[in-house]
């Protein structure tokens, strides 16, 4: 649970990584954001092959991790697809689908004005370097590039957060109990504090 972005887009060239990924890092280094370069150097794929099940070393690209905020990946699988490198540690195209074209990130610990740096560089690669590109925005920001509406969605999602902190602030593991019957009673407190109206704003 927290404010994100949710992406997905396809760069118009292959080739265009390795000026995507430059520009990226310059722009991390000007705003003393940490970053992480991929390359292919381990990978058996070459550029545009398919494969059924990728492995984190056939993506290119950069990440890059604002402070406060989660890791931004803007890396791609060999056909130019963005996707996620963390969920191909798991992925299994026949038995466990992670949506690997999905990528996310979550900027609620980080802030608005981090929110607003993220999808302005976005915003910015869309332009220059996607062929296709779309973005589910939680903060609405994202084509209404109002400040008042992205606050106000940061208001309610840390409004959420802290009701939700407080009712399950005495819950502790009961003897015998395990995570399975243990979110079960979680789910149950937290259902019975929204139909008495805890979590409506104020």
């Amino acid at each position: 649970m927290g404010l994100s972005i949710h992406y997905w887009g396809k760069i118009k060239d292959y080739g265009l990584i390795d000026d995507l990924t430059t520009e990226v890092e310059d722009i991390c280094k000007s705003l003393n954001w940490r970053y992480q370069v991929f390359d292919t150097k381990k990978s058996k794929l070459k550029p545009g092959q398919k494969n059924k099940k990728y492995i984190p070393h056939d993506v290119k690209g950069i990440s890059i991790t604002p402070p406060e905020c989660e890791t931004a990946f803007l890396t791609f699988l060999p056909d130019g697809t963005l996707c996620c490198p963390v969920k191909l540690i798991y992925y299994d195209p026949v038995t466990n689908d992670l949506m690997i074209e999905a990528t996310s990130v979550k900027t609620q610990f980080a802030g608005p004005d981090t929110h607003i740096a993220l999808l302005k560089l976005l915003h910015f690669l869309k332009e220059k370097y996607f062929e296709s590109f779309e973005v589910n925005d939680e903060g609405d920001y994202w084509g209404k590039w109002d400040e008042k509406i992205l606050l106000s969605q940061f208001t309610r999602y840390n409004f959420l957060l802290d009701k939700v902190a407080t009712a399950l602030q005495n819950v502790k593991l009961a003897p015998g109990e395990t995570a399975e019957s243990l979110g079960d009673r979680i789910e149950e407190i937290l259902k019975k504090k929204f139909d008495k109206g805890h979590f409506n704003e104020e």
